[in-house]
């Protein structure tokens, strides 16, 4: 345990060396008091409160309904407080509560969240590398469709949350938590989840409703453990596509028809691609769409930029196409197929030869629409 914990501390060092300090300065914030407070139960009421007004209010995370309620289907939410700050004392209640997850029915344990205050609370480099200590070994258990996890920390910052402009920083609050915190999720209702919704659609949701609030208040109420500010602060989950599709989901337990497209959403630039599109063929459509709006110019000379769900639409229809492709040159003997009347408008269809085989197919699927 020492020797692995070693190796922790010098991977966080590492990482800490490398960092440049560029965390967004901010001022005139207040002083956090009674950093790790005495009483468990304090700790909880805290934790619940931030759960309640972060991932339920605000919709941070589209399961979660109050700090009591979450999952798919949705069941209690366990909270426990862990004191230890020793690395070997750590894993041994990491499995505890492992354990207690694995035999408790998903309505009564839906998920737990362990509250480690006094765990690397200064130290998240060290957190980061602690947390992989902990993903990493899911896979070679063969435990992986059992149990995921999700990490919270008051310095948490996404992969590349330390090169976002100031704007982008709000969305490292999804994770940024009053403690370090284990949660253990149900590796069944996780995919349940991925299923009825698309991740993309919920960071970027996360991040919409975020960014209004700003960093400097965000960091403010997390040093006081004070969301008051934002009392009023609840999204309408009806108007939000992805909380929408999730509270639809927990109430009725099936994601209805119009949601099940991999690219349903609410732009009507990108066309909802069903079954009937996919078999004729018109999925180019959407990628040609969003084509021409990123080589249209606006009235004030600018090219158009593709929306967050428009982007989305066109990488999914892209990678259906290219799975397509790949099948028909597994085949062998060229077939005939059915121009599209939209494709003929933009690309040869001819079925003359060329020495420029595959420049198309670059030009469609390399990336350059974004």
């Amino acid at each position: 345990w020492d020797s692995l914990e070693a190796k922790i501390r010098a991977a966080a060092l590492e990482d800490a060396m490398d960092d440049d300090d560029d965390e967004l300065e901010l001022v005139d914030l207040p002083e956090i008091v009674d950093k790790v407070p005495d009483d468990n139960d304090k700790i909880t009421t805290i934790t619940k409160a931030w759960v309640n007004k972060m991932m339920s209010d605000m919709g941070i995370c589209p399961f979660t309904n109050g700090a009591e309620k979450a999952g798919l289907p949705m069941g209690n939410v366990f909270y426990t407080v862990e004191r230890t700050s020793n690395v070997e004392e750590m894993y041994a209640r990491y499995w505890k509560e492992v354990v207690r997850v694995e035999q408790n029915p998903e309505k009564e344990l839906s998920t737990t969240l362990l509250v480690i205050p006094n765990f690397m609370l200064d130290n998240v480099e060290m957190f980061e590398h602690f947390s992989d200590s902990l993903t990493q070994p899911l896979e070679s258990l063969q435990i992986e469709n059992l149990l995921q996890l999700v990490f919270f920390h008051p310095e948490w910052s996404f992969r590349d949350g330390r090169d976002r402009n100031e704007l982008g920083r709000a969305a490292n609050y999804a994770r940024r938590s009053p403690w370090p915190m284990i949660n253990i999720l149900r590796t069944k209702q996780v995919r349940a989840a991925q299923r009825g919704i698309p991740t993309g659609l919920v960071y970027q949701q996360n991040e919409k409703i975020l960014d209004q609030v700003g960093t400097p208040s965000l960091e403010k109420m997390l040093r006081l453990r004070d969301w008051s500010d934002i009392a009023d602060l609840k999204v309408d989950r009806k108007d939000m596509e992805a909380l929408r599709v999730a509270q639809d989901l927990q109430t009725t337990g099936v994601v209805a028809d119009e949601d099940k497209s991999i690219i349903h959403d609410v732009t009507p630039a990108a066309n909802r691609v069903d079954k009937e599109q996919v078999e004729g063929g018109n999925i180019i459509n959407v990628i040609l769409q969003a084509v021409e709006k990123r080589i249209t110019q606006n009235e004030d000379g600018a090219f158009a930029a593709l929306s967050a769900p428009e982007t989305s639409a066109a990488m999914m229809a892209s990678d259906v196409l290219l799975d397509h492709l790949d099948k028909l040159e597994a085949e062998g003997p060229k077939r005939e197929i059915p121009v599209n009347a939209m494709a003929a408008q933009y690309f040869d269809t001819s079925d003359e030869d060329t020495d420029d085989e595959g420049n198309e197919h670059s030009a469609m699927f390399g990336g350059g629409i974004m």
